[in-house]
């Protein structure tokens, strides 16, 4: 790496060694994407990944030497200087890129933190090749399992030669070329690895996961039970969609606080008004509004919208594979809650009670995220 603009991003910088003593109090989207473009003289790469996975990400590589070593709050020149380092060392091996099996020189053009905390890379990899394209994202390594980085590659020409999910498991991707056949990429099932991504997001999304318990437990029949899940799903969609292509933005610094408030709000309406199910089929669509804007933080914290593969496809995949899970839950979950309503001590107080630890699960994830200065 030859190159870097000091004047334009040292503030940033030092602004983001600052925030690292405490940036696992903020959220952790656990994923990351890269958006390479193949130009006249090597690729370039546009990267970007949330500021607390590039924490985690440094941690492992350099535990010793914090930036606040003594943890005063102020940052002596010689503590600067060493974070800044950590962010050289993460820069200079984030990828690897090989051109027709010889590894690709990079320089660093650009480093920036932007409003929404996400760390952003712009790197370009000189050289040539004639077959063969081979990117390996060697930081995963260094990363949570459930960790995914996209990468998406688009051509000299403009046209997208494809997309890859990696992992910390499988954190290479190759493509090659033949003169006949044009370029072909190896085991980049995209559309697969979105709808693989949207289901594993609803089962690990534990407020979303809450809520949805909170919508099934006043749910006396089949009847009830699909038309709040369409409404949950019908809101969630448009807003997903919405944001995704950029028609529509809210900050996650106010979605990720109000999701935890939905999950408050069901709790308690449980309690209090467990057969207000009319009213419920509002507040249910108006909740996955927002929770449909959670949902989108995943895809625009991708580059979909942007990537050089497209967004149709990937808006599709996530979102179908989102109802996959949740059609998933709700299977598991209405056979059991409706037997258990038979059970009279159920509706007077195990009904109640499952609804207030729903509440107070929402009340920990507000004070969690207005702590981690998500509003």
């Amino acid at each position: 790496m030859k190159h870097f603009c000091w004047p334009k991003t040292l503030p940033v910088l030092i602004g983001f060694v600052l925030a690292l003593p405490g940036i696992g109090l903020a959220h952790t989207t656990g994923l990351s994407t890269s958006d390479l473009k193949i130009g006249p003289t090597g690729l370039s790469a546009d990267f970007s990944m949330a500021a607390t996975d590039v924490a985690i990400t440094l941690a492992q590589l350099e535990t010793a030497n914090p930036s606040d070593a003594n943890r005063n709050g102020v940052l002596s020149a010689e503590e600067v200087a060493a974070g800044l380092e950590r962010l050289w060392k993460f820069a200079d091996g984030f990828l690897e890129v090989e051109f027709d099996g010889q590894p690709a020189q990079s320089t660093v053009l650009r480093l920036t933190l932007d409003n929404e905390n996400n760390f952003n890379m712009l790197v370009n990899f000189h050289g040539g090749w004639t077959t063969n394209l081979r990117v390996r994202a060697s930081f995963l390594t260094h990363l949570p399992a459930d960790h995914s980085h996209f990468v998406s590659v688009q051509g000299a020409d403009g046209k997208s030669l494809g997309g890859k999910m990696l992992s910390p498991a499988e954190h290479s991707w190759e493509i090659v070329t033949t003169e006949a056949d044009g370029w072909t990429s190896r085991r980049g099932s995209t559309f697969t690895d979105f709808l693989k991504f949207g289901i594993e997001h609803i089962w690990t999304g534990y407020d979303h996961l809450a809520f949805l318990l909170a919508l099934l437990l006043v749910c006396r029949d089949f009847k009830s039970a699909v038309q709040v899940i369409t409404l949950f799903t019908l809101a969630h969609s448009v807003t997903l969609a919405l944001a995704t292509l950029d028609l529509a933005s809210v900050s996650g610094r106010v979605v990720e606080p109000v999701i935890a408030i939905s999950v408050i709000y069901l709790g308690v309406e449980n309690i209090l008004r467990p057969e207000n199910l009319k009213a419920r089929w509002l507040i249910t669509f108006l909740f996955g509004l927002i929770h449909g804007f959670g949902f989108a933080t995943i895809l625009r914290d991708m580059g979909v919208a942007s990537s050089s593969t497209g967004v149709a496809m990937p808006l599709l995949a996530f979102n179908l594979g989102v109802e996959v899970g949740q059609v998933a839950v709700a299977a598991l979950l209405l056979p059991v809650i409706w037997k258990l309503r038979e059970w009279p001590p159920f509706v007077r107080f195990g009904l109640p009670a499952t609804s207030g630890a729903v509440a107070l699960a929402g009340v920990y994830w507000l004070s969690q995220r207005v702590a981690g200065g998500q509003v």
